[in-house]
């Protein structure tokens, strides 16, 4: 059973690949390869983005993963980090996100997401959603922030910390008759803790 669905979401992701090459919204697509199939998280020693501007980092039993292209604003060498690693299978192919904290944190400094939903949780209040005029905007009681592809904007939480937020890249999936959700635009972006606003 579980080759059977790593062999389903392949099948997912290459179907929304092929329906993204004809929409003028997409760039280069955030890929997440050797994904476990249940979340997961790991201490990871060593963190590294190669020449390639490919993260990548093994998970043991000769599980290597890697995420690319990785985001230019983002370090490129880290040390020990708990990486958390989360795959939700959907229509418009899988939903997958990486989260990375430090040991002496609860919370993560960063998360990474390829191929979200345009109405989403960032924290406790805070959320990415879409507009009924299609825009996007990171919005909350006190916030709301138009964010564009290629954009990045700062805001601060409730409890005053700084936050950096980079759209990566923003697509419509072809439509899938008798699928509702198929046209649903997709997003790929960062969240991550910043030293300042």
């Amino acid at each position: 059973m579980p080759v059977s669905m790593h062999y389903f979401n392949l099948l997912l992701s290459a179907a929304a690949l092929v329906a993204c090459a004809g929409h003028g919204m997409a760039s280069e697509r955030l890929r997440f390869d050797g994904m476990p199939m249940e979340s997961r998280e790991t201490l990871v020693e060593q963190v590294d983005v190669n020449a390639d501007d490919v993260l990548q980092f093994d998970l043991g039993r000769q599980q290597l993963v890697t995420v690319g292209p990785w985001p230019g604003a983002l370090p490129k060498h880290l040390r020990s980090q708990y990486v958390t690693l989360k795959q939700t299978v959907h229509p418009a192919g899988a939903m997958q996100s990486l989260s990375l904290r430090t040991a002496g944190s609860k919370e993560p400094w960063l998360t990474l997401v390829a191929n979200g939903g345009l109405n989403w949780v960032l924290m406790p209040g805070i959320r990415l959603r879409r507009t009924t005029g299609g825009d996007l905007r990171i919005a909350s009681v006190k916030i709301d922030l138009p964010v564009a592809p290629g954009q990045t904007v700062k805001f601060q939480d409730d409890a005053m910390h700084c936050w950096q937020f980079g759209l990566l890249a923003l697509r419509k999936p072809a439509g899938m008759a008798g699928i509702a959700q198929e046209g649903e635009p997709r997003a790929d972006w960062y969240l991550r803790g910043d030293e300042g606003c």
